[in-house]
């Protein structure tokens, strides 16, 4: 019930936008030339005259189409057909069909039923009421598409209504295509003409695209999922809204969703987006709701993707860890990938602040960096009177990988316990096999771990005797 009333609302808001002629609609004809559109037959079968596109009947210009695609909108129109005209306005139409047709016709057919007359879906529902088809004068048509969801009116009167889950002959129509208006489809002499053509995108407005991810209908969460990459920055708030309180497959939607969004931000040669979804996923992180946790999670996470290490960026993650809450080990990974001076020295001061039974973590983080400038914490960490900080530290210089770790760790591991020497031995071998290393270190490497190697299994990977 909450999903439709959103909906309902959402529509309502749109048909408000097209009665009093406010803001949201784009022009779709500049009623100068044909650019942005494609005729489908003859290309002489639509001109512009006199502000409007026009098409006399006889001259084969089958339908003119937008070149851009849309899936949900409000689209207003106004039309005037000959004495005898027969035209109609398409919705969702491919290159090659797919869609349907909003009827345009004279009321010259006595035998057309409501389900072929003016605002009728083609063959597909008929309007009711069935309006005033009088011709040669300019009548409005507004159509409204959302997801599944068809509104006609004419001259402000709604007149037909459908979703395609209850029309049989509507099941499996496409949810996106080109909107175009058919030639004059009488003969010669007969003629239609199209004039004001706009168009609200739906799917450029945040609220209703998230109202499509929070419906169960596969087809309309997937259309949703692609408008919402599209939208980019704007969506990253309500989808990380939806991560917050939605239901498994909506946060599952919103993560995915929101991943892309930041990928295709972050990407190479990507221009635009990146900051502002930066500063989205900060403004989350540091909202610190209590109730809102999964969201700021995926803020942490996500802000590793966009790799930058700005003051704010580096104060919002060291805050995060030291939260102690769910995000804390997010934050963590994030500080873990993101390369620079400023959040090495964050994460050493973080490690300064915690309770030794959190530091093993941010050691081990430390490590990971890669940063020689870790070397002298991780030393001192070596010393701790934590057996697990120890240790983690130990294997924090291994993961360092770094030549100058090795004086460190033979210092380390003479005169320890046995446990302690096997992580030093471990981590020797591991700056041994280090990426990149040359081979003066690796010697010294082998030799410093052979003379500290405790257990058979570690004798006999160094290549020495049981």
């Amino acid at each position: 019930m909450r999903l439709w009333l959103a909906l309902l609302l959402t529509l309502t808001a749109a048909g408000s936008l097209a009665a009093d002629n406010s803001g949201g609609f784009v022009s779709l004809f500049n009623g100068k030339s044909l650019d942005g559109w494609v005729v489908a037959g003859n290309p002489e079968g639509f001109r512009v005259v006199d502000g409007c596109i026009h098409s006399d009947g006889g001259n084969g210009g089958d339908w003119i189409r937008t070149e851009k695609q849309y899936g949900n909108f409000v689209l207003r129109i106004e039309w005037m057909l000959s004495k005898t005209g027969n035209s109609g306005i398409f919705i969702r139409n491919g290159p090659f069909g797919g869609g349907f047709e909003v009827q345009l016709l004279a009321p010259w057919t006595p035998y057309r039923d409501d389900l072929h007359c003016t605002c009728s879906l083609y063959g597909h529902v008929p309007a009711n009421p069935r309006p005033d088809e009088t011709t040669l004068r300019w009548r409005k048509a507004e159509v409204t598409a959302a997801y599944k969801h068809i509104t006609v009116r004419i001259d402000g009167i709604k007149c037909c209504e459908a979703d395609y889950d209850q029309v049989p002959s509507m099941k499996g129509l496409a949810l996106a295509g080109c909107v175009g208006m058919q030639d004059s489809h009488t003969g010669e002499g007969e003629w239609v003409r199209f004039r004001n053509i706009e168009i609200r995108d739906l799917d450029q407005d945040p609220a209703f695209v998230s109202s499509g991810l929070e419906q169960a209908d596969p087809a309309v969460r997937r259309v949703a999922f692609d408008a919402a990459v599209r939208l980019g920055a704007p969506m990253v708030g309500p989808l990380l809204d939806m991560i917050a309180r939605g239901d498994a497959p909506q946060r599952h939607s919103a993560e995915m969703a929101l991943a892309w969004i930041v990928a295709n931000a972050s990407a190479p040669g990507a221009t635009g987006q990146a900051a502002a979804v930066r500063t989205l996923l900060l403004a989350r992180l540091e909202s610190g709701h209590a109730n809102d946790v999964a969201d700021r999670v995926w803020a942490a996470r996500l802000l590793g993707v966009i790799g930058q290490a700005d003051r704010r960026t580096v104060d919002a993650l060291k805050r995060a860890l030291l939260s102690g809450g769910s995000e804390s080990a997010a934050a963590l990974e994030t500080m873990q990938r993101i390369p620079g001076r400023q959040m090495t020295d964050a994460l050493i001061g973080a490690l300064h602040q915690v309770e030794p039974s959190q530091q093993p973590a941010m050691l081990l983080a430390l490590g990971a960096r890669k940063d020689e400038r870790t070397l002298s914490t991780l030393n001192d960490a070596a010393r701790s009177r934590s057996e697990d900080v120890q240790t983690a530290a130990v294997r924090a210089l291994g993961l360092l990988g770094s030549a100058k770790a090795i004086p460190v760790l033979r210092r380390i591991g003479a005169g320890a316990p046995d446990r302690l020497r096997q992580a030093v031995v471990d981590a020797l071998t591991a700056i041994l096999d280090a990426k990149g290393q040359d081979e003066r270190a690796r010697v010294e490497a082998l030799q410093a771990a052979r003379e500290l190697a405790v257990t058979d299994a570690q004798k006999r990977a160094l290549g020495l005797s049981r």
